[in-house]
């Protein structure tokens, strides 16, 4: 699983920094390119290491080496140490080399690892979950709209939408911007009570045609999706950026898909100028699909829709999404393997002897007692039976 997630790291940082770099040297992309390429960098950030864990690492045009410590220690939690294919190593790790490895980390590190990775998922997982609740309860006195405006409109945006049954159409005070919750027939969208006062009939046709392109689209899915990831792989700060990108983006084609079922073109960009004044602080860390959550991106939104920037039929050619198959498909052959340094083969003992020769003077050093003694006690047996031949000559 360690080496999994050091490919995961390795690999996750090769696409999503590819696509960061591609994206800040075409800054006026539209939101739905930049969106599909971040989703092509996100699902091989995933496919890849996992098809190298699967595979053998010869499949991939290069690699890149394992660290020491890691093979070491994945060696050692599939068998004894010293040992391959069950017999005995003939050459063993140096002193050096064993005293340098149990000095740098401890036996069972990874294990250890491993466990803090899952307590700290774990963690921001139940952060996550424990969001979803507060939002729950914020919107526990939430009642349905009785407003036949709001109803007239919802039901026709949900029939261009091809959205069947139309969501659930309910208002809170305890909101500062509408929101998108659940998704098939449990689809709801959730206003600000303010809305249903404050807002022109063409206003609240652009905010709820906002909310209808969020079900459309799935991201009430997808953004949970996206947070699982964040909270899972938390190491890898790229996956948050991912995130946040790919969320800017939702937001701009779903304002653009508001902005066509409107028959006055800037009814958009003044409900976002409206509900900017709306957003509370709470409102930021809405876990699921919101309208605004900081003002500065409202703002932005609004400036983007004046200049008349939103299209809602840009990129939709199918060679994006073929494009972005065919790189998932590739991807596993370009991405690096991240393999263990090769064994030394048996025949190549005599190379890696004469590659040592400090350990053999050792090993001289240490058998030259050994010689001397037996030298010096064949002497003195030599010296015994001739003194016993000569006792027994006197005596003839």
């Amino acid at each position: 699983m360690t080496a999994w997630l050091l490919t995961f790291l390795i690999h996750s940082t090769l696409w999503c920094g590819a696509a960061w770099l591609g994206l800040r040297l075409f800054p006026g992309a539209h939101a739905r390119l930049r969106e599909t390429i971040w989703h092509t960098a996100l699902a091989a950030s995933l496919i890849t290491p996992t098809v190298h864990s699967a595979t053998s690492w010869d499949s991939a045009f290069w690699q890149l080496p394992m660290p020491a410590v890691i093979a070491a220690e994945e060696r050692h939690s599939q068998g004894e140490p010293g040992h391959r294919d069950g017999v005995a190593s003939v050459f063993p790790p140096s002193s050096e080399e064993t005293h340098t490895a149990e000095m740098a980390l401890p036996p069972g590190w990874l294990a250890s690892a491993g466990t803090l990775w899952v307590v700290f998922a774990g963690g921001l997982l139940a952060f996550y979950f424990l969001r979803l609740g507060t939002l729950r309860r914020r919107l526990s006195e939430r009642e349905p709209v009785t407003d036949p405006r709001a109803s007239r409109a919802l039901a026709a945006l949900s029939r261009r939408a091809s959205l069947a049954p139309v969501p659930r159409l309910t208002e809170s005070d305890n909101l500062g911007s509408a929101v998108a919750l659940g998704a098939g027939t449990g689809r709801e969208i959730c206003v600000p009570v303010r809305a249903l006062h404050e807002l022109d009939e063409e206003e609240l046709r652009a905010l709820l045609g906002h909310e209808v392109a969020h079900h459309l689209r799935g991201d009430p899915i997808r953004l949970a999706i996206l947070n699982v990831l964040q909270a899972v792989f938390f190491f890898q700060p790229l996956i948050r950026l991912a995130a946040r990108e790919i969320r800017s983006a939702a937001e701009e084609l779903c304002d653009d898909w508001a902005a066509s079922q409107v028959d006055d073109r800037f009814a958009m960009a003044s409900c976002l100028a409206e509900v900017a004044g709306w957003v509370v602080r709470r409102d930021r860390r809405t876990p699921v699909p919101c309208i605004g959550r900081r003002r500065s991106q409202l703002e932005r939104r609004v400036r983007r829709l004046m200049a008349g920037h939103g299209s809602p039929r840009a990129s939709s050619s199918p060679w994006r999404r073929m494009s972005a198959v065919g790189l998932l498909i590739l991807a596993p052959s370009v991405a690096p393997a991240v393999a263990p340094a090769p064994e030394a083969p048996h025949e190549d003992q005599q190379a890696v002897e004469g590659a040592r020769p400090g350990e053999h003077e050792r090993l001289r050093e240490r058998a030259q007692p050994r010689e001397h003694s037996s030298s010096t006690n064949l002497e003195h047996d030599n010296d015994s039976n001739q003194h016993e031949n000569h006792e027994g000559e006197n005596h003839d």
